[in-house]
């Protein structure tokens, strides 16, 4: 078993009620994430209150609406995030860690050196989330319906919807699966 491993166990074990702090912070981050997208959808002043068609939309209004979500989100969700888990980090260091931890840490920055490797993936995952949102079209009978005769707001909460679904049907076995090998490693790692 590799000495990372090890040494991650050990301070996975001595200060878990942390893992559960961050845990609970990025259910919370992802919980806004949502809300935020859910209420900007329906009410931006941009798109007529989520009522415009695709046919009212010009290209600088989509731009413009884009641009508008991605500082909403900013603003209420990952700045707050960003900030709570600044401060949980600095009470953990300065406030609970102790001065071997610290060492230990400090060890291991010094030792990992090498440059990571960069990897370039590919688009599976988009066009496994675009087959999702084809079928909730064609579920919802809307498939061969004119685009402009349906809001926007529609096919953004059906593209979100296939997403969850595509989620829900994968990530529950392979969470699973994760945990299952977790717990194998866990039990191979000498106490």
């Amino acid at each position: 078993m590799s000495e990372e491993f090890v040494f991650w166990k050990g301070m996975m074990k001595k200060y878990w009620y942390a893992l559960v702090i961050f845990g609970i912070a990025v259910v919370g981050a992802i919980i806004g994430v949502v809300v935020v997208l859910m209420l900007y959808i329906g009410a931006p002043d941009i798109a007529g209150a989520g009522a415009w068609t695709f046919d009212d939309f010009s290209l600088g209004a989509g731009i413009l609406w884009i641009i508008f979500l991605v500082l909403w989100e900013l603003l209420c969700v990952v700045l707050p995030f960003i900030v709570f888990c600044g401060i949980i980090v600095a009470i953990f260091w300065y406030g609970i860690l102790s001065d071997e931890d610290k060492a230990a840490f400090k060890d291991r920055e010094k030792k990992e050196k090498h440059p990571k490797k960069a990897r370039n993936g590919g688009g599976a995952a988009g066009i496994l989330f675009f087959i999702a949102f084809v079928l909730v079209v064609l579920i919802d009978g809307n498939l061969w319906v004119r685009s402009g005769d349906l809001s926007y707001s529609y096919y953004i909460f059906a593209y979100l919807t296939g997403f969850m679904w595509t989620c829900i049907v994968l990530g529950i076995p392979v969470l699973i699966i994760g945990i299952l090998y977790l717990l194998k490693k866990w039990k191979e790692v000498p106490e």
